[in-house]
């Protein structure tokens, strides 16, 4: 698995730009262009990062399907929406969520 393409295709099914996915991650846009042009490798925390970014796991990350591995329509279509979702509106969602479990 390229690295690299994984998270070009990320950035396309979240429909996330790389300037975007550098200020979700704090990477910056050079160092994206480094490992891009594979001058630099990425780090278990980098791709941590970028997995965060995304709302997904590591194995969901180096996972061969193209969707989030043995989760529902609706679950793959939440996680999608997740991560679309930064991190103020995550907590708003999370919050709304137990107030409606609490009900």
């Amino acid at each position: 698995m390229n690295i690299m393409e994984r998270i070009d295709n990320l950035c396309k099914q979240h429909n996330i730009s790389k300037y975007r996915l550098s200020q979700l991650t704090g990477i910056s846009q050079s160092a994206f262009s480094k490992m891009t042009r594979q001058q630099s490798s990425l780090s278990l925390e980098t791709i941590q990062r970028i997995c965060d970014a995304f709302g997904i796991s590591m194995a969901q990350f180096f996972s061969e399907a193209e969707e989030f591995p043995d989760l529902t329509m609706q679950q793959q279509k939440l996680l999608h929406l997740w991560a679309l979702l930064d991190e103020k509106k995550r907590n708003y969602a999370l919050l709304m969520i137990e107030k409606m479990i609490d009900l």
